[in-house]
């Protein structure tokens, strides 16, 4: 081996592919090349996927690709004087923890956390070139903008008729532009076909908070149970609910518990419409990632979906200039 060490070649990349396309180990591939195994070893750490197995990182060298490393090594060698990384030990953890355990976004991170110093393109920066342990799939949506619409049968007789007389269409502007605290909107999170159970979720539009509870069935008896639970908490700041036409919200029992045990007015969003309702869709979705699409909600416990809730209120949100929604909704208790 020379003296003065020189840096892998392309060509030396391009060796090390076919070597481990033959089954090579990493100490023959360094043996052909002249190389030490540190050097090869080193470079497939830089340059092929690692993951984490049983506590131990694992290099899987058949993702080494000698293309995308010889690009990575180009920049490397610009960038090499260029001064320390802002990822230190101390914002890793604190990104990590944030997005693995909290589901935050990297821009409710930058945003909403004190004396952290970093820019939301940073961090999708440092997720989308694998420096953190949190991935893209560990992001909010995971990539995805939209989802599918669930088709629902529609409302027939007498059940259409009181529907459209509480038409959204019919909402007050007041209500619409959020410029009034108090007004509701309603949905439901589904369990798989086989299971009964399932949480109504209600998300106040002004100050984004949300309560869940679970619901033993789409009954009626038990629909009516649970809005009594959330009224017997949140009447007091309670003065309209908006929901979608499913059959838990369009019964006659629903409509007289609301509007006259209750008193409060009640909307009916369009068919397949959930933009009506796009704080409360948005802020499901966001529970969707604690329990996903298939979870069997006859196995969750109020408590633990309680916790999830906190979480999801304890988010900095930009449109609260990154308050969350618990302190603006606490805030807007103690002066209502």
């Amino acid at each position: 081996m020379p003296s003065t060490y020189k840096r892998i070649d392309f060509e030396e990349r391009l060796q090390i592919k076919n070597f481990i396309d033959a089954g090579l180990s990493n100490s023959e591939i360094a043996r052909r090349l002249h190389r030490s195994r540190a050097a090869i070893t080193l470079e497939l750490q830089r340059n092929a996927r690692v993951v984490l197995w049983r506590g131990k990182k694992t290099v899987l060298r058949h993702t080494y690709e000698p293309h995308q490393a010889e690009k990575r090594a180009q920049v490397f060698a610009q960038i090499k004087h260029k001064k320390a990384s802002k990822l230190t030990p101390r914002r890793r953890k604190i990104i990590d923890d944030l997005i693995i355990k909290k589901h935050w976004s990297p821009d409710q991170i930058a945003k909403g956390v004190p004396n952290l110093n970093i820019s939301t393109r940073t961090i999708y920066n440092w997720v989308i070139s694998n420096q953190l342990q949190a991935k893209v799939s560990d992001l909010p949506l995971k990539g995805k903008r939209r989802r599918k619409l669930r088709l629902k049968p529609a409302n027939e007789g007498k059940t259409r008729v009181a529907i459209e007389k509480r038409s959204i269409r019919f909402r007050p502007e007041i209500i619409n532009s959020r410029s009034t605290f108090g007004h509701w909107e309603i949905d439901g999170v589904m369990s798989p076909q086989d299971s009964q159970s399932f949480v109504i979720t209600f998300v106040e539009r002004k100050t984004r908070f949300m309560v869940g509870i679970k619901t033993t069935s789409k009954n009626a008896e038990d629909v009516r149970t649970t809005i009594d639970t959330f009224m017997s908490r949140f009447q007091l700041v309670c003065d309209s609910l908006t929901c979608d036409r499913g059959t838990e919200f369009t019964s006659v029992m629903f409509i007289n518990q609301i509007e006259n045990t209750y008193k409060k007015k009640l909307y009916y969003a369009d068919a397949q419409s959930p933009g009506q309702r796009g704080t409360n869709e948005r802020f499901n979705r966001e529970l969707r990632r604690v329990f996903p699409s298939g979870y069997n909600f006859n196995q969750l416990t109020q408590k633990r979906l309680q916790r999830a809730i906190k979480d999801i209120n304890e988010r900095p949100r930009v449109v609260l200039a990154y308050k969350t929604p618990r302190t603006v909704f606490n805030e807007r208790i103690i002066t209502a």
